[in-house]
């Protein structure tokens, strides 16, 4: 089977090929134009677009023309290089390339980076650059370092060479050591409203409606749109994910403890799925309070304060199932406090 064609974001309008996080894109246009400091931190939830903003700085920092300070020109050889992957001063890391460098077997978990990478990263920061004037290292799944790996990262941050910029890519930054927070700038990625998907979608080429449809399934999450653009089979996926979401958040209380036993027990062989039906149950009851707020009171499913602690239980629950409480304990109290609706 053919991989599809990606669909990719066209020039917004702070210039960059990023929408949605026009604070973010204006804090590193500055720092391109002035310079740079050393390791920057770009956290958010998956898919949110992190990836983008960090080639799309690289470029800035490398490109040989800028239309303007901190603005690459898109055309030049060293922008076009840094696109493809293949800049000799870009280098880029993460679990898929640990698992291309180590072969590793079917069998291998490759869930974390481990020490042979940080090394490798250390070691390719630390020489010059061939064209432009910064060695840029892009790091991504940071979050799934382990605290050993961490501390071996730390001689990097703390004595890097002065043409290096190292770009920590991270969807849980509370899982990083504070030593490594305290020597690199953090900038925070939130969700992106869906009207702002949609105009990216339309301006990449995507039709109108099919725009709108995506940006409301993408949960704010604009790498996820664009990937959903090329497949439908994601559409698909997330349709019924939110589907469930909508009938479990309506379910008799009865109904309800089923659905949460058996989320539960599946816990343990497939966490991210069950995080992703939490996510989406939660959206379910924010919508349900947005609604009633424009709702007269005797038309509104439940009270806002229900709402409120419904969307709390939730959020409460996925912080419970990462500190490894029981999973039928953490679901079962959960689903105990949601309001009835109609």
């Amino acid at each position: 089977m053919s991989e599809r064609s990606p669909i990719l974001p066209a020039i917004a309008p702070n210039g960059w090929h990023v929408w949605g996080h026009d604070r973010a894109v204006a804090d590193l246009q500055r720092a391109a134009a002035h310079g740079p400091r050393h390791a920057y931190i770009l956290t958010g939830p998956d898919a949110i677009g992190k990836r983008t903003l960090a080639v799309e700085f690289a470029r800035a920092l490398v490109c040989e023309r800028p239309s303007a300070p901190g603005i690459p020109c898109g055309t030049c050889s060293r922008c076009r290089r840094v696109s493809r992957g293949v800049h000799p001063d870009v280098t880029v890391a993460d679990l898929t390339t640990q698992a291309a460098a180590e072969k590793a077997s079917s069998t291998s978990r490759n869930t974390s980076l481990n020490i042979a990478t940080v090394r490798d990263i250390s070691a390719n920061v630390a020489l010059r650059p061939v064209e432009a004037a910064w060695r840029i290292a892009i790091v991504d799944d940071v979050e799934t370092m382990q605290e050993t790996a961490q501390e071996a990262f730390l001689k990097t941050l703390e004595e890097p060479p002065a043409y290096t910029v190292i770009l920590l890519l991270t969807s849980d930054i509370d899982l990083l050591l504070p030593t490594i927070l305290s020597r690199c700038v953090t900038i925070s990625m939130q969700v992106v409203p869906s009207p702002t998907i949609a105009a990216a979608l339309a301006a990449a080429g995507v039709e109108g409606n099919a725009a709108a449809s995506i940006a409301d399934l993408s949960d704010g999450r604009i790498g996820w749109a664009f990937a959903a653009a090329a497949d439908p089979a994601l559409v698909v996926q997330q349709e019924s994910l939110h589907r469930d979401a909508r009938a479990w958040a309506h379910a008799s209380d009865y109904d309800r403890l089923i659905r949460a036993t058996a989320l539960a027990d599946r816990f343990m062989k497939d966490r991210e799925a069950v995080f992703a039906e939490l996510l989406a149950v939660q959206l379910e009851w924010r919508q349900a309070l947005i609604s009633s707020v424009h709702a007269s009171p005797e038309s509104a499913d439940a009270s806002p304060r229900g709402m409120v602690n419904a969307v709390r239980s939730v959020e409460r629950c996925i912080l419970d199932l990462e500190a490894n409480v029981r999973p039928r304990l953490a679901m079962q109290s959960m689903v105990l406090q949601w309001p009835v609706l109609r």
